[in-house]
């Protein structure tokens, strides 16, 4: 977030329980994005920042667009006393809704980089079959990928969306590099 100016919201520590917001740099909030309403410690929602330093272009409730949540404002383990919110998990504008769920194309990279076979290089592509939402996982495999851990990707994915997605795993170098911000989602569902 630069338009936040400094070197950074926070920091994470030794305890591993969240990022240290520099309070006395910025104020957040977590609020609902669909409504701007604030939510309450531990509800997830869209970050709010309002800087306190910065001079040149002040923000005031800068809806950021991330997705996280407030971990505590009580003293953290580290003895740090700063506020503490969770690492992003998302975007508003980034968030797929297939077969009811709601879900971030960055938590299933999370699932599919566990895999040393597999590359960073994926694509989701969600189309609409017999009236259905169906989801092709397209994935790039830099080794070959035993069926035992394709078993297991197709679980973890099942487990995490609660749904079956179809799983292609190509050679390396098939889904199209483009300069720029990686197109990791084609929806290719008729909006009404």
């Amino acid at each position: 977030m630069t338009e936040t100016g400094g070197v950074g919201l926070g920091i994470d520590c030794s305890a591993r329980a969240g990022i240290h917001i520099w309070e006395d740099h910025y104020i957040v909030e977590i609020v609902d994005p669909e409504t701007g309403d604030p939510l309450p410690v531990g509800q997830e929602g869209e970050l709010v920042i309002t800087t306190l330093t910065r001079e040149g272009l002040p923000l005031i409730r800068y809806r950021t667009r991330d997705i996280t949540k407030i971990i505590s404002y009580e003293p953290c383990d580290c003895g740090r006393t700063h506020v503490r919110v969770d690492r992003i998990k998302g975007r508003c504008d980034d968030m797929l809704k297939v077969k009811g769920v709601n879900f971030y194309p960055s938590q299933v990279e999370a699932i599919l980089l566990k895999y040393k076979a597999l590359s960073p290089y994926y694509q989701l592509v969600i189309e609409t079959v017999k009236g259905k939402d169906e989801m092709t996982i397209i994935v790039e495999k830099v080794s070959d990928l035993s069926q035992e851990e394709l078993d297991r990707l197709k679980l973890e994915l099942y487990d995490f969306l609660g749904f079956h997605s179809n799983i292609q795993v190509v050679q390396e170098g098939t889904i199209q590099r483009v300069p720029g911000k990686a197109v990791r989602v084609q929806d290719k569902r008729k909006k009404t």
